[in-house]
């Protein structure tokens, strides 16, 4: 299941919550993308910035992708980037402007300055223009989005929707002069709302925000389409959720609760990746008898505690994907050699089990 989904999609999201391996897997599934031959960008929404450790860079990531040096055998590519939100919004400003020096008079905006650092959902628009942006790349065959923890994650899902109804709704339509109304950004129908406005966030702001949709006129349309175009592709068949949980009760849960907020929205997840499993260790009767005691129990300790998994992820929503699981490493991922490892792991089919 997940080789077919590494080898044929063009985007894959990676959703999970905090602390059960998301971003490591995002990363391993780039790099089993690429030693399949692919050329993957790997780029993280997520503020906790994981990434460039799990791939062993020292440095970081960048705003812009950089490649990942790989060993030599592997055919394929990855690159890497984390999103920064005011980077982000001024390459769509400066991409989108529609007249000489608009971008510059956009961006000189303090309101613009103050959306780009402090303004609530800022990083999920700015996510969904970086996807778009990655996608458009004739560079790459593959995205993968590793998003920030689940109960964070359905506001980047959710981002293009928000973003086309607020530039579809009368209000803004009103503010830009536009919607069969008068063609002044201040007419009298929107004055009222002007000044009630200003009375909650001040004049001065207000005077900014003015400005700002002054300078924005002629880049919604572009705003609007890229919005729509991921829209489609989040519900599209190249595009595939994969869920990241642990085989625990409280971890399975939590990913039913986000696959249900998925579902509600109209996206199908695709696969569903239980990380950290006990691999069960089977040892002849005869090479048995031959173990210290403390060596007998703990095996037996590993097959109960690996039975208990199974038992719990079959009892899992029967709404969640196909399961593969994925061995418990001995310590955290922080290199190449280290994702190899589990990338080998995604696409070999000795440790996949699917559980009815």
């Amino acid at each position: 299941m997940i080789t077919d989904l590494i080898s044929e999609r063009s985007v894959i999201v990676c959703c999970g919550s905090g602390g059960v391996g998301k971003t490591t897997m995002a990363a391993s599934i780039g790099l089993a993308a690429a030693t399949l031959g692919r050329k993957v960008v790997v780029i993280t929404v997520d503020p906790a910035r994981r990434l460039g450790d799990a791939l062993g860079l020292e440095g970081g990531l960048g705003t812009d992708p950089a490649r990942v040096v790989l060993p030599d055998d592997v055919s394929g590519e990855l690159w890497a980037m984390m999103l920064d939100p005011a980077t982000e919004l001024e390459r769509v400003i400066r991409t989108t402007a529609v007249r000489p020096g608009q971008a510059d008079e956009a961006l000189a905006n303090p309101f613009t300055q103050s959306i780009a650092t402090s303004l609530g959902g800022t990083q999920e628009y700015m996510a969904t223009e970086a996807v778009y942006r990655l996608t458009s790349d004739e560079a790459f065959d593959l995205v993968v989005v590793d998003t920030p923890p689940s109960d964070k994650a359905m506001a980047v899902v959710e981002a293009p929707d928000v973003l086309v109804k607020f530039l579809d709704h009368q209000v803004f339509k009103l503010l830009m002069g536009t919607g069969g109304r008068a063609a002044r950004l201040l007419s009298a129908a929107t004055q009222p709302l002007l000044r009630a406005v200003g009375r909650v966030i001040g004049s001065n702001v207000l005077n900014d925000v003015v400005e700002f949709l002054r300078a924005f006129t002629g880049m919604e349309t572009s705003f609007r389409e890229r919005a729509i175009t991921v829209q489609k592709m989040w519900r599209s068949d190249s595009t595939a959720f994969v869920l990241v949980a642990t085989p625990t009760t409280e971890s399975l849960n939590e990913i039913s609760r986000f696959n249900d907020e998925l579902i509600s929205a109209g996206i199908s997840s695709t696969a569903l990746i239980a990380n950290g499993a006990t691999t069960e260790v089977s040892i002849d009767a005869e090479t048995s008898g031959h173990l210290p005691a403390s060596a007998s129990e703990w095996l037996r300790w590993q097959s109960d505690l690996a039975e208990s998994e199974r038992t719990v992820l079959a009892a899992r929503n029967a709404d969640l994907p196909e399961v593969t699981m994925v061995g418990r490493l001995h310590e955290d991922v922080h290199d190449v050699d280290g994702l190899l490892q589990l990338a080998d792991e995604l696409v070999s089919t000795s440790f996949r089990k699917k559980l009815q």
